[in-house]
């Protein structure tokens, strides 16, 4: 039998066999690379390398392991050898945008501009619908400074997506990159060509002219769209510029006028150049006058929210205008906006400076009304209802303002708030609430002075609690040794402990300290001491203080019994 007739069956066999057992290679390859990927993206470099050289073995024109060899290497910083694996997955697909695509950025990596330049124009020869491929020429062609090559860019993208400001501007400052002023008004006019009826290409083109340094040309450009459309925004803001560069003052003056007082300028834009004036106005200290002349104007015209009036208001505190014009501005704030807390504050410091009480009353009151959540209103609203003798109101401004206490509210104003509520209900005789403001305030500051002393003296009066009474009076004394009326409540309070001899040691002190200066505002210091020198003996000592006290206007009943029994009677 013939030999060959037996091995021939063999070999195709095999040859039949061939085709499954590289497709199972494959197949193993790519699970390798998968496992790879894996391993690499988990930090575990090192197996990833042995992984992905294991599928390349398995497979050596395996797209996605050398894609993979080539991104290890590029993590390891070897761009050399990653570029080899790069452009061999490259070369293997050639067709493949993405595969192609990671050697470009490999090598601007590496610096390689020409290299990068020529893939990327080969890449739009093959995918002339892919944007970022023109994005990525453009930007090569710059940093080569090949500003040829950069219009032609440009050109092609201006095939694809049509004119547009933005291509054209991009031409336009190549064309000035190269010194082609002549190709780059050309690119300008040519826009402005494409858009005859759309002013804002034509404004573009003086501004053009401006931004080149040409201003008699952009002049000329302006003049035109002003006898077509005088009212355009954008041409009056260009206009200002143009009086700007070319420093006629007089001009750019009332062309700000013209653009504040249109009504078609954004709010935005407007804030923006009455901000810039300001600023210049007060840098370079011009007169103010002309600056508030356009805030009168604007503030003339109906508003549609309080950003003109309130920064008038501060140009006008800054420039030092008096406060009884700056008072409209303020009050033209709230009209708009009555929860403007700049304007009601201003206001209220003018109002407690002039002592204006129901001008007070009216600032604070409306406050409360919107329950503005900031207690100096409900305080300075208590102190005006105080002064009025409208206890029970103050006391409801006052309990109104600790809704509105917060951790960062400042604590002397916490502490003077309880201070005046306790003043307020001892005002109204409630002395058990009064005292409990007083202990509230000294929680925050048990050194209050004034408050101190108050609790103290009130506490003398009633005979009670006079050891607390005398250590809050002593601790008055420490914060202000010389305050004649603190050291009178001291001697009250021990003559209230029958220390009479120490007491008239404070009482002296208290009127050596007063000297000449006594006046009505102390007759009740001066009865103190006429009743301790009585209780001392010394009748004709408080005979002379008990004068001098109803001299001074005292008309106390008992102060009268004293006299006129020329003895001591107890309150």
């Amino acid at each position: 039998m013939n030999r060959l007739a037996i091995i021939k069956p063999c070999v195709v066999l095999c040859l039949l066999m061939l085709p499954c057992c590289i497709r199972a290679q494959q197949a193993k390859s790519d699970m390798f690379v998968l496992e790879g990927h894996r391993q690499m993206v988990l930090g575990n470099h090192g197996d990833a390398f042995e992984l992905i050289r294991h599928a390349l073995e398995l497979n050596p024109r395996s797209v996605a392991a050398l894609e993979e060899m080539g991104e290890f290497w590029h993590y390891m910083r070897r761009d050399s050898m990653a570029a080899v694996y790069m452009r061999r997955a490259a070369d293997l697909a050639p067709d493949d945008y993405w595969v192609q695509q990671p050697l470009v950025e490999l090598y601007v990596s590496m610096g390689q501009t020409d290299e990068a330049l020529a893939k990327l124009e080969q890449l739009y020869g093959q995918f002339p619908e892919k944007e970022d491929v023109l994005l990525m020429l453009e930007a090569l062609y710059k940093q080569k400074n090949d500003y040829e090559n950069v219009v032609k860019v440009l050109d092609r993208l201006e095939l694809k997506e049509g004119k547009s400001e933005q291509l054209s501007m991009e031409k336009f400052r190549t064309f000035i990159r190269m010194g082609d002023t002549d190709r780059a008004f050309a690119e300008m006019n040519a826009l402005a060509d494409e858009y005859p009826n759309d002013m804002h290409y034509r404004v573009l083109m003086g501004d053009t002219y401006m931004e080149a340094g040409r201003p008699e040309r952009a002049i000329e450009v302006y003049r035109a769209i002003e006898a077509d459309d005088p009212d355009n925004t954008g041409l009056m803001l260009s206009m200002l510029s143009y009086y700007s560069v070319t420093n006629q003052d007089s001009l750019m003056r009332q062309q700000i006028m013209k653009v504040l007082s249109t009504k078609e300028i954004d709010s935005g834009l407007r804030m923006r150049l009455l901000n810039s004036q300001v600023l210049e106005s007060l840098n370079e200290k011009r007169d103010p006058q002309p600056l508030l002349d356009i805030f009168a104007h604007l503030l003339s015209m109906p508003q549609t929210d309080d950003q003109v009036a309130e920064l008038c208001a501060r140009y006008m505190a800054t420039v030092g205008v008096p406060q009884e014009q700056i008072k409209p501005v303020l009050n033209q704030i709230l009209d708009i906006n009555p929860e403007n807390r700049m304007a009601r504050s201003q206001l209220l410091q003018y109002a407690t400076e002039e002592d204006d009480t129901m001008e007070v009353v009216r600032l604070c009151r409306t406050a409360a009304d919107l329950d503005i959540d900031d207690p100096v209103f409900y305080y300075y609203l208590g102190i005006a209802y105080f002064q009025m003798d409208s206890t029970r109101l103050a006391i409801d401004a006052f309990k109104h303002g600790f809704r509105h206490v917060a951790d960062d509210t400042n604590l002397q104003l916490v502490t003077n708030m309880y201070a005046l509520m306790g003043d307020t209900y001892h005002k109204m005789g409630d002395m058990e609430h009064a005292y409990e403001s007083y202990d509230s305030c000294l929680v925050y500051r048990p050194d209050e002075a004034l408050v101190l002393n108050n609790y103290a003296y009130y506490l003398s009066l009633e005979r009670r609690w006079l050891d607390k009474a005398e250590d809050m009076s002593r601790r008055s004394l420490i914060k202000e040794p010389d305050n004649p009326t603190y050291i009178d409540t001291y001697a009250w309070i021990l003559f209230q402990q029958k220390r009479y001899a120490e007491a008239r040691t404070y009482i002296d002190k208290a009127l050596t300290l007063m000297g000449d200066e006594i006046d009505a505002d102390d007759a009740n210091i001066v009865e103190h001491a006429g009743d301790i020198y009585a209780r001392l003996g010394d009748k004709q000592t408080a005979m002379r203080y008990w004068t001098l006290s109803a001299e001074l206007g005292n008309d106390s009943p008992l102060l009268a019994k004293k006299l006129k029994k020329q003895k001591y009677y107890a309150y």
